[in-house]
């Protein structure tokens, strides 16, 4: 198991040494974060699946203290040392007022962490999955998470619908940008590389940061090369509306072993 003393560059993934997330302030995060989700889709694969659970990207622990809270024993795992411990001062926190919880949080680049044991449901919510910024990386993840699951476990994770996102794109200067929207992330510029399909944005004008855009043809090629297959879809976690491919959905999807 990667540790937060043992992790660095060397043994880190291309996409947490580029993608801006290690490195994030965690006390911007948790400031602007601090309120535990637990909106209907994560319910529903509880329900369906139990724990134990593994929250990936957990950040400040705002799904899985939730989660742990409603009975199940959770591990989140996040790049971000700092991230990783305002989780854990986090849980601290709610345990001194009486919330029970099965908690625990590491230090580890999801793509390569190793966590010695087994669980039965795998979550990467709040649109984390976009910090994959390469096809190696986001194979080497989801054969990482296969390797996590039992026979009977699932994957279940949201992201934003590419087509969408990119409404609004102009080129200039030789640059594919978005125009300046005061209500998106305080009005950050953002740019979009067509040939990498990264968009790099300063996120909430703190700190730059990357995401990868993918398509549903790519996921179910992922998915077929690395031994998953989706096993229901939605079109958002909050009310697990159907999946109808409309500018309002995501990417709302439980994927199991083959």
């Amino acid at each position: 198991m990667q540790s937060a003393k043992s992790m660095d560059d060397r043994n880190m993934s291309q996409s947490a040494r580029e993608n801006g997330w290690a490195t994030y302030p965690a006390d911007k995060w948790h400031e602007d974060k601090k309120k535990l989700l637990f909106f209907q889709f994560w319910k529903h694969c509880l329900d369906e699946f139990g724990g134990p659970v593994v929250d990936l990207c957990c950040g400040n622990g705002r799904y899985s203290i939730a989660i742990a809270e409603v009975g199940h024993k959770v591990v989140g795992v996040d790049v971000n040392k700092g991230f990783i411990e305002k989780a854990r001062e986090w849980a601290k926190e709610r345990a001194a007022q009486g919330h029970k919880a099965d908690v625990s949080f590491v230090a580890a680049d999801v793509v390569t962490a190793d966590l010695a044991q087994e669980f039965r449901l795998a979550i990467m919510p709040g649109w984390s999955w976009q910090i994959l910024l390469t096809q190696e990386d986001q194979i080497a993840f989801l054969k990482n998470v296969r390797k996590h699951l039992g026979p009977s476990g699932a994957f279940a994770f949201n992201v934003f619908i590419p087509f969408y996102r990119q409404q609004g794109l102009v080129r200039k200067d030789g640059k594919y940008e978005w125009p300046i929207d005061p209500n998106y992330h305080g009005g950050t510029p953002r740019e979009y590389d067509p040939a990498t399909q990264i968009e790099t944005m300063r996120e909430s004008n703190v700190h730059e940061i990357k995401v990868r855009h993918t398509s549903l043809a790519e996921f179910e090629l992922l998915f077929k090369l690395t031994g998953f297959e989706i096993s229901e879809m939605y079109g958002d976690d909050e009310d697990m509306r159907p999946f109808t491919y409309k500018p309002a959905n995501d990417y709302t999807v439980i994927v199991r072993p083959t």
